[in-house]
């Protein structure tokens, strides 16, 4: 499974929970929906830490190869 999609999934999972959560607690409404984003947000940003540093390096690696394609075509331009 790609990094993008392991911690998009664990993402959405932790908003569903707090949805879960939100709506047996009281919640409804827009006030559920704001504040099942802002926990799950804030869960995720200590919990999720290692699959987003994880999914950062395989997208940098992803716009780093790209880089070095563009670099490598115009160095071949430039050689004719």
């Amino acid at each position: 499974m790609s990094a993008f999609l392991s911690y998009t999934l664990a993402r959405l999972g932790l908003l569903v929970l707090a949805l879960g959560l939100g709506y047996v607690a009281g919640l409804r409404g827009p006030l559920l929906l704001v504040l099942a984003f802002l926990g799950s947000g804030v869960i995720s940003f200590f919990m999720l830490n290692k699959q987003r540093s994880n999914m950062g390096g395989k997208v940098a690696g992803f716009f780093t190869s790209i880089n070095n394609r563009i670099d490598a075509n115009t160095r071949k331009e430039d050689v004719d």
